[in-house]
């Protein structure tokens, strides 16, 4: 029964995980996006989408690119938790009505 509850949550974090990504790379695709269509390419255009996502540069009262990175992982961190929890929890659900 342990090796069941381990394989069904070593499935729901996979796809979590992969659902999260997805989100991330969502957002990161259109933040870099809208950078090179403001004329900034390369370095410069992620430099650009990671202070935009963190609310602007430092210097300008925003939490720059550091706060950037943590909206990524936040995108990336709460869908991959949700599905894994769903996933998990229907599983269980379903272990305990059959």
């Amino acid at each position: 029964m342990f090796s069941e509850n381990k394989k069904a949550a070593g499935v729901a974090v996979a796809t979590g995980a992969a659902a999260g990504v997805g989100n991330a790379a969502a957002v990161y695709t259109g933040a870099v996006t809208a950078a090179n269509a403001a004329g900034y390419v390369g370095a410069a255009a992620t430099t650009n989408a990671l202070a935009t996502l963190g609310g602007g540069a430092i210097a300008a009262g925003g939490g720059g690119m550091s706060a950037g990175v943590i909206a990524i992982a936040s995108a990336a961190a709460l869908p991959a938790a949700g599905v894994a929890v769903a996933i998990f929890s229907g599983y269980k659900l379903y272990k305990w009505l059959k």
